[in-house]
């Protein structure tokens, strides 16, 4: 690892050197070859009678635009050439002579003025300033097919740069730099890029030469500084440090019932280096101990924990075991519910029951808090309902009994919402109360889900001596009730949005027509695509009545 370390710091140095290199060679020649070629660039378009250029470049844009695609994609075929022709007069001529005299002054590979045709991906020749038998018609054109051209980002990008042009390699030409130049007329209105090329080879000589003659140096050197380096780190370090991950290998290896507070692995090396790995083999000794007593005290915990996790699986299994799972379907009413607990043990509950031949008793309620406690909470109230309606009585008198009921032994100030309603099933009517639970839902002469907002008293089990309100309402022939818990509402998604009253109403209307469990089944379905793969933080309860007639 050392001979490692110490070979890529050398490499490091030696790729920084090469940069170091680039940046104060290559970078400013390169400028220099682009400020001559814009100086040449710009001398040669104003060389050309102005107007005339302004006139032809308008002309060759025309003739190629207004040219069919299927003859000029034939650019050396005999009509797109019958086209060009009469654009070739001596002003022309001039104008290209002006081009290959920039060119050869300025030894220049080749410079011609073009624009881009970016549907096309072309580079539209205007005025060529190559020799004779290499050089381009107004119109004719360069592609990726045909030619190496840049992109109109990486034209932009070196317009932009007083440095950058792209550099290629040619079997005849060798090393070429590319520069592409704007050219404006009189009144600023671009005419086209007068693009030129410019042999490199000397550059490429020199960078070439140089890395022939500074690489090898630098790898002896490398080489030297390695090996005395490597045998350095040796005896200072990698040994005492060997010695310290044999140690660490050993206390690693050691089952966790296997590991005592008196375990000695670390403190039986004896390291005197004098230095920072001294100071680490301290450090280790007294970590060894430090973990090793963790360790006794997380091994205990764990026991602890898993005793717990075991005690909330059995509260879990008696909570849904208390629920109904035995649901009424006749000819008068199907009835169905579901509680989907969170991850903890929850008070969520529902119950629904016969109190005689002709009354039913639907309730639905939320224990505050978690755990073992809203559990037991959760069993107490269920009871203390259920026993208490099947004296009979109204809601709102089964409620009164369960709050003074709870508030006799609540020591722990808990408290549950509870809806609870008893359907006539010769009528219809429903005579409802709650405490503080969320409003129901029914469905409307038209079966449209709407929800009631009814009358909220305060939760059982906060104030002792409440009286509570009861409500009346007729569900017609087909009628169906829906009522939740908040963990239906307050769902949420990865955006912490909740799921929330609308969506509640769109998604029973757009299943209204369903029997109860599928109803609850696609609802919880609604809730779980809305909340993506965020966890469940709160139990989901819900209940659905669907009443026949009599």
């Amino acid at each position: 690892m050392a001979f490692y370390a110490i070979l890529f710091a050398m490499l490091t140095i030696l790729v920084l050197a090469i940069i170091v290199e680039y940046i104060m060679f290559v970078f400013p020649t390169m400028q220099n070859y682009k400020r001559e070629m814009n100086h040449e660039g710009e001398f040669a378009a104003a060389m050309i009678d102005q107007e005339y250029l302004a006139d032809f470049c308008s002309q060759v844009k025309d003739l190629y635009n207004n040219t069919p695609e299927e003859v000029r994609a034939d650019q050396s075929g005999d009509a797109y050439i019958g086209e060009i022709i009469p654009l070739l007069d001596e002003r022309f001529a001039d104008a290209r002579e002006v081009l290959k005299a920039a060119r050869e002054h300025a030894h220049m590979e080749n410079v011609f003025l073009s624009f881009f045709d970016e549907e096309n991906e072309r580079l539209v020749m205007i005025l060529d300033g190559n020799v004779k038998e290499k050089a381009f018609l107004p119109g004719q054109w360069i592609s990726r097919e045909n030619g190496d051209i840049d992109s109109p980002d990486v034209i932009d990008r070196i317009q932009s740069s007083d440095w950058f042009m792209p550099v290629g390699y040619g079997k005849v030409s060798g090393w070429t730099a590319t520069n592409y130049l704007a050219i404006n007329d009189a009144n600023g209105n671009f005419l086209g890029y007068m693009v030129m090329t410019v042999r490199i080879n000397d550059l490429a000589d020199q960078v070439g030469t140089f890395i022939k003659i500074y690489v090898p140096v630098m790898i002896i050197m490398l080489a030297i500084v390695t090996i005395i380096g490597v045998k350095f780190v040796r005896k200072e370090f990698t040994g005492p440090i060997n010695g310290l991950a044999q140690a660490a290998r050993e206390y690693t290896s050691l089952g966790k019932l296997d590991v005592r507070d008196d375990t000695n692995v670390f403190s039986k090396l004896d390291i005197k280096t004098g230095n920072e790995i001294e100071e680490l083999w301290d450090t280790m000794v007294d970590m060894e101990k430090d973990v090793s007593h963790a360790l006794v005290q997380i091994r205990d915990a764990t026991a602890r924990e898993e005793r717990i996790a075991t005690e909330l699986d059995l509260a879990k299994s008696i909570q849904l075991a208390a629920l109904p799972t035995s649901f009424i379907n006749n000819e008068k009413i199907e009835i169905f519910a579901r509680m989907t607990p969170a991850k903890e043990v929850g008070g969520d509950f529902y119950d629904f029951f016969m109190i005689d031949d002709d009354h039913l008793a639907m309730v639905i309620a939320d224990v505050s808090g978690k755990g073992v406690p809203a559990a037991l909470f959760m069993m107490i109230s269920k009871t203390l309902i259920k026993n208490r309606a099947l004296q009979g009585g109204k809601p709102s008198e089964i409620l009164k009994f369960t709050n003074d009921s709870l508030i006799e032994d609540n020591i722990n100030d808990m408290f549950v919402t509870i809806w609870i309603g008893i359907l006539d099933t010769n009528t219809g009517i429903v005579t409802a109360s709650s405490a503080g639970h969320e409003y129901p839902f029914y469905t409307d002469l038209d079966g449209e889900y709407q929800m009631l907002q009814d009358p909220h008293g305060v939760v059982c089990g906060a104030i002792d001596g409440l009286e509570y309100e009861d409500y009346t309402f007729r569900l017609p022939v087909g009628g169906r009730i829906f009522v939740y818990t908040d963990g239906v509402a307050e769902a949420q998604n990865e955006a912490e949005e909740m799921f929330g009253i609308e969506r509640i109403t769109d998604s029973l209307n757009s299943h209204r027509d369903k029997d109860p469990s599928e109803l609850v089944s696609l609802v919880k379905n609604d809730v779980d695509a809305f909340a993506g793969g965020k966890e469940q933080f709160d139990d989901i309860t819900m209940l659905s009545l669907w009443y026949k007639g009599c």
